[in-house]
């Protein structure tokens, strides 16, 4: 017996409900999908003598700004992290082309519209990046400590109740 074939005699759906019917299977022992499967049955049985699906071939879908974001990408625009936390915020590729349909209709020629477009998101990221570190700088600075805050602290009274 190199192989079996029991898996064209009937599905593994019914073969389990074979084994609980006759006593072969307790029903503590039925496996977790075998409820699930008896609620939910799928419209066509998954059967192994079923014939093959019909292969339909995948319609392309392209959309008018995907010859743009070609064109960035393949440039190295546009690569940036996203954050996935704030649900306001837009990707790299979209502002790029937000910049791009902007340009593009105050008559930009085309040569030059993705490089413009490329440096004024930069410009947007860096200004961006500025203002968190400046967020982190004076952060940062109201928890140093400074030599005459250190000599104005009474480590005495520290932790009395006022």
């Amino acid at each position: 017996m190199a192989s079996s074939r029991l898996e064209r005699i009937g599905t593994i759906y019914t073969r389990v409900e074979g084994l609980l019917t006759r006593g072969a299977m307790k029903p503590d022992d039925r496996p977790l999908w075998f409820d699930v499967y008896k609620a939910f049955p799928p419209i066509t049985e998954p059967k192994f003598a079923r014939p093959k699906p019909e292969i339909k071939p995948i319609r392309p879908i392209l959309y008018k700004e995907d010859a743009v974001r070609v064109k960035f990408h393949s440039n190295g625009h546009g690569l940036g992290a996203v954050n996935m936390m704030n649900p306001t915020s837009e990707t790299h590729t979209k502002k790029l082309l937000q910049e791009y349909e902007i340009l593009k209709n105050e008559g930009v020629p085309e040569h030059e519209l993705i490089e413009k477009s490329a440096a004024i998101v930069q410009n947007e990221r860096n200004i961006e990046r500025q203002e968190v570190a400046k967020v982190k700088i004076t952060s940062k600075n109201k928890e140093v400590s400074t030599p005459q805050t250190l000599a104005e602290a009474d480590l005495k009274n520290i932790f009395k109740d006022n």
